[in-house]
């Protein structure tokens, strides 16, 4: 019999037909015995690492993740600001509201604000708006530093400052920018 098959089948697709049936067996005897122990083996091995970060720290795990989640929206409220992601109509509409609301708290009156059109620089989009306030030195500074931590990423891309009878003028042009992938349309 053996000498039958070795007549019907050339020796080199004798080797490839062995080869094949060891790759299979070694690719199931993975896929269905150590596959799972090995996958447990690394989740638990995690575990163990972050049971003996918490004895070294003396800090449970929960309070490293809530702090670590906290550090996160503080930085996404330093790169977005308080305004959510929002169309490009809805966004001056906030950005209007927060405006005259900032104005009112600093004592600043706002005269007027003009959005401009929306640009695409690289990766970004600018939104300008260009702003008339008065007020005194120190209420326009003040100003600034609240629309700046309010607003988010902002960048005052020209202004002119000019006295009237007892209070400064400031006309300004500010841009807002955003991810252009993270616009919504």
């Amino acid at each position: 019999m053996i000498k039958y098959l070795q007549q019907q089948v050339q020796p080199s697709m004798l080797l490839l037909l062995m080869a094949s049936i060891i790759g299979l067996t070694l690719m199931a005897a993975y896929l269905y015995v150590f596959k799972q122990p090995l996958k447990e083996y690394l989740q638990l091995h995690q575990k163990l690492d972050l049971l003996q970060d918490e004895i070294q720290t003396g800090i449970p795990v929960s309070k490293q993740i809530e702090a670590t989640d906290k550090s996160l929206q503080d930085l996404k409220k330093k790169l977005y600001g308080t305004n959510p992601q929002l169309p490009v109509n809805q966004k001056i509409a906030s950005v209007i509201g927060q405006l005259d609301t900032i104005s009112a708290g600093q004592n600043v009156n706002l005269t007027s604000i003009k959005p401009g059109d929306v640009t695409q620089l690289f990766l970004f989009q600018e939104q300008p708006f260009n702003i008339e306030i008065s007020g005194s030195y120190f209420s326009l500074f003040n100003w600034l530093y609240q629309v700046e931590k309010e607003l988010g990423p902002i960048l005052v891309r020209e202004f002119e400052i000019s006295t009237d009878t007892s209070n400064l003028r400031m006309k300004l042009t500010l841009a807002s920018y955003q991810f252009a992938q993270d616009t919504p349309q």
